[in-house]
């Protein structure tokens, strides 16, 4: 049976004096456009948006119940300031996702904040949601979800863990986790993920397993993004895919072990509470890029990275650390750009005793507060070993008491017959 030709409004125009009329035909364009162009328009909707769509056609209804995309990210914030609205809110969003049924959710963004009672509310409610949420993170699962992105703050994160169905979920490829510190137990290695992307953010890791069983059962991980994890003292992971490593810490881990011959790109941000006491292995052949903010530790272990591009160090030595920024210096030997901030200057060149290691150096930067005499003689030994330098810029703070002193100088260097351009920024 051939389809119905769409409905078609006339509108009819006449000229002046009567003498003529012309017909236009408007056409539905937007119910005309394929369903995979459509729901890309739709991804760019919230949730409440993808609901009020339901309501314009049966076409729309269609293609808003069967959306990839959901984002229950920006969802007003009046439609959760009482517990009475977070209550209406969430059994409006649960029969949205009814009516969907099994239609697969591409991505998934979830951003949910706990209620915090106002002045006019004597008794909270809202302590179940904990168990919605989970409902509704299970449902993605079922459906199949790709991108799963959860940003949620809960009541207690302790009261029930999170769902081990996420890493069984065999299309998901993307996934991060930001639940305060809920507790994430390890998986079986009996099953292989597919994921390419792993953030985590304030959670809770079980046992030590956990991140054996990334480096086992994660085959394809490209990117690794770890914050504020807690619940072990001890990370290692090796992984033959991993091209992608950020590690931000303040005073949970103590040990750091990373391993892969893709690894590309690093960047740690580490304070850890007993340096002593802590070790850093990195072995990545063929980096490119590290940035290492944070204190040494006693226990380092580097290699040579012979492929380096780019590397920042921002590591605050104390002043019986020379060793260990020798070290560190010399696993940057062939880096052509380097990024230093002023303790990291100051420490090991201040007595002119040490010879920067770090030959091949074509652009340096240097963070630093102010050019005081103090640190002049520091500067001058670290330039005395970058003979191929031929790039300077010097990040520095605009002096308090001279604020016209706030422009772009631009200066020529000499020194062991190369030029170097010198570009000083005031912040």
């Amino acid at each position: 049976m051939a389809p119905k030709p769409k409905k078609r409004a006339i509108a009819s125009c006449e000229g002046e004096g009567g003498g003529c009329s012309e017909s236009k035909s408007m056409i539905d364009r937007l119910s005309d456009l394929p369903d995979q162009v459509a729901h890309h328009i739709l991804s760019f909707l919230t949730v409440m948006d993808l609901v009020r769509v339901c309501c314009v056609s049966k076409r729309w209804r269609e293609l808003s119940l069967s959306a990839p995309s959901l984002n229950f990210d920006e969802i007003p914030s009046g439609c959760k300031s009482t517990c009475r609205n977070r209550l209406q809110l969430m059994t409006y969003l649960e029969r949205y996702l009814f009516h969907r049924g099994g239609n697969k959710i591409q991505s998934f963004r979830v951003n949910w904040e706990r209620h915090y009672m106002d002045e006019n509310e004597t008794v909270c409610i809202c302590a179940s949601e904990h168990y919605r949420l989970i409902t509704w993170i299970n449902t993605a699962v079922r459906c199949n979800v790709e991108v799963l992105d959860l940003k949620m703050t809960l009541y207690d994160p302790e009261e029930a863990p999170f769902p081990s169905s996420v890493f069984l979920c065999g299309t998901l490829r993307s996934l991060a986790v930001g639940m305060n510190f809920t507790l994430l137990r390890t998986p079986s290695f009996g099953f292989s993920s597919n994921l390419t992307k792993l953030e985590l953010k304030d959670v809770v890791i079980e046992d030590d397993r956990f991140f054996k069983w990334v480096s086992c059962s994660c085959k394809f991980i490209e990117e690794l993004h770890l914050d504020q994890v807690r619940g072990i003292k001890t990370i290692s992971v090796e992984s033959s895919s991993l091209k992608i490593l950020r590690f931000f810490d303040g005073f949970s881990t103590s040990h750091l072990s990373i391993s892969g011959e893709k690894l590309e790109d690093i960047v740690v941000g580490w304070y850890v509470e007993s340096p002593s006491n802590s070790s850093l292995n990195i072995c990545a052949p063929n980096l490119k890029r590290l940035s290492w903010s944070g204190k040494l530790m006693n226990h380092l272990t580097l290699g040579k990275f012979r492929h380096l591009e780019a590397a920042v160090l921002c590591l605050r030595p104390d002043e019986n650390e020379l060793d260990k920024v020798y070290e560190v210096l010399c696993s940057l030997c062939k880096v052509r750009a380097l990024m230093l901030d002023e303790a990291t200057i100051k420490v090991p060149f201040s007595k002119g005793s040490m010879r920067a290691p770090i030959y091949n150096i074509h652009c340096l930067t240097m963070d630093i507060g102010s050019i005081t005499d103090e640190l002049v003689p520091a500067i001058v030994s670290l330039f005395r070993g970058l003979p191929n330098m031929y790039i300077l810029c010097i990040q520095s703070k605009l002096p308090l008491d001279n604020p016209q002193s706030n422009v772009s100088l631009s200066l020529s260097l000499s020194h062991t017959h190369t030029h170097a351009m010198s570009v000083i920024t005031f912040f």
